[in-house]
């Protein structure tokens, strides 16, 4: 998700260039609009005390969504289409893109159940 959400370090050594991406700045891989665990917000956007913070929160934000603690109206029984739709408020040709990114690098299928990440 950080991946596809653009969080990289800039510079040289990045293949994105330029400066820091500001989920990069923010220390929100994720970019998470709030959270527990920031320190506040720019622009927008959750900002953590570092990048360890900023993993966790993604990681608890992710877990709350697939154990159907948020008021987002999903379940154990949503698939990660789902999931992915409301995380990254997603349709059409991008969701396709972020539901197949995400599928390249975890082997997961897009119908696959929230319940299984939180077993």
């Amino acid at each position: 998700m950080a991946e596809f959400e653009g969080w990289h370090p800039g510079g040289i050594s990045s293949n994105q260039g330029g400066d820091p991406s500001a989920s990069y700045r923010n220390h929100n891989p994720g970019n998470l609009r709030w959270s527990l665990f920031q320190l506040g917000q720019r622009k927008g956007f959750a900002y953590f005390q570092d990048d360890a913070t900023g993993m966790f929160a993604m990681r608890f934000d992710v877990m709350w969504k697939c154990q159907g603690k948020t008021s987002l109206g999903l379940t154990g029984e949503s698939t990660l289409t789902d999931l992915i739709k409301i995380y990254a408020a997603a349709s059409g040709e991008t969701l396709n893109n972020y539901v197949n990114f995400i599928c390249d690098r975890t082997g997961f299928k897009p119908d696959t159940k929230l319940k299984v990440f939180v077993q």
